[in-house]
């Protein structure tokens, strides 16, 4: 008779903690993949992507000072157009430490960056358990992102009703309409070089002309609406990310 052993006598221990989720998707990808098969020029495009995928989470490592203690740093899985995101909640030792703000601020940038590549991203967000290696993860805060990333229309990553109970208001890193709380993806501080003059204007600016470029173009209806919606939403944030360069 064939017998199921459990996880540990294979030598895997699954271990759960309280961490902050993040399951963050690049739209747009599978469309391209199906592109890419025909096309030479969607390939190189498809190719630039997975680039940028890999090389994201890494980059934004590289920049964190050397004093954070590593576990504090967000570990993350790439997995095709997806990106998964987690940090401990909290921390003993430094009692100012919140994970879920660094995970949040993790998705601004990579909003950020994704943008400047030409691309919206969409995601959700939870807190609670969870089993985070460098080659997997397991827990219900890990499902509950993915769920909240699949059931989100808009190009935004949605916060869980305990991870928007945790944030609590806050700064602008998150923002609230309705009945949902969600990362405010173009929030103006991780606007590479945000400080220096001209630039956060430059940046809503190419924004905008990237959002009316792609409403140009012959994109599937479901792909203009995410588009339409975040040149609204652009139009609508931008000023208040101006007011502090504006004084």
């Amino acid at each position: 008779m064939l017998s199921v052993r459990p996880a540990y006598a294979y030598g895997i221990a699954v271990k759960f903690e309280d961490r902050a989720v993040a399951f963050i998707d690049v739209l747009g990808f599978k469309d391209l993949v199906a592109d890419a098969a025909e096309k030479e020029e969607c390939l190189a495009q498809l190719s630039g992507l997975v680039d940028l995928l890999s090389s994201a989470v890494p980059t934004f490592d590289a920049t964190v000072d050397k004093s954070v203690a590593p576990h504090l740093i967000p570990k993350h899985i790439y997995i095709s157009d997806c990106i998964i995101l987690s940090a401990p909640l909290t921390d003993a030792d430094r009692k100012g430490y919140d994970g879920l703000s660094i995970v949040v601020m993790r998705i601004i940038q990579l909003s950020h960056y994704f943008l400047r590549a030409g691309y919206l991203i969409r995601g959700g967000v939870s807190v609670g358990k969870v089993w985070h290696t460098a080659s997997n993860i397991v827990g219900p805060a890990y499902q509950e992102a993915f769920m909240l990333e699949q059931t989100a229309k808009d190009p935004i990553a949605l916060l869980s009703k305990a991870a928007a109970k945790r944030w609590n208001g806050g700064s602008r890193m998150c923002l609230q309409h309705n009945d949902k709380v969600f990362v405010n993806g173009i929030f103006d501080y991780y606007i590479p070089d945000s400080k220096q003059p001209g630039v956060i204007e430059q940046t809503y600016a190419s924004y905008a002309a990237l959002a009316d470029q792609r409403l140009r173009e012959d994109l599937p209806e479901s792909a203009k609406e995410k588009w339409t919606w975040f040149r609204e939403f652009l139009r609508k944030e931008a000023p208040e990310g101006l007011k502090w360069s504006q004084t």
